[in-house]
């Protein structure tokens, strides 16, 4: 899947958007990026939490310093949750001698391939 990230406001994401909208922007040295729009037929994670076409997804990207990000993301559905909720880590910056990160070849509808079967007599009341 292709994710865009606009850096003007594109409107609602389209109806056959899986993965939403997605649009960012800078808050001094923080990028920040808003994610509208999901699917409600994807799943919020591997192991087959859901989420509504209501959840919105604020992402934090915030460099602090040459070989670390910290990524944060901000989840809020009423539909599904509570209360909004955090994430928060490091991501660090590969650096032995000679690493190279290999070009991944992603299988179209992979998690339906190996997951599907778990949602086997649900498809009508998940849309499909």
């Amino acid at each position: 899947a292709v994710r865009n990230v606009f850096l003007e406001d594109p409107g609602p994401a389209p109806l056959d958007s899986w993965m939403g909208q997605s649009y960012g922007y800078w808050e001094g040295d923080t990028f920040v990026v808003e994610v509208t729009g999901q699917d409600d037929r994807t799943w919020f994670d591997r192991a087959g939490n859901f989420h509504s076409y209501e959840m919105k997804v604020t992402e934090r990207w915030t460099m602090v310093s040459e070989n670390v990000i910290e990524y944060e993301a901000t989840m809020e559905d009423p539909q599904t949750f509570e209360r909004p909720w955090t994430i928060r880590m490091p991501l660090y910056r590969r650096l032995e001698a000679g690493f190279e990160l290999p070009q991944f070849k992603c299988v179209e509808f992979v998690e339906e391939l190996m997951y599907g079967r778990y949602r086997k007599g649900r498809e009508a009341e998940l849309g499909f």
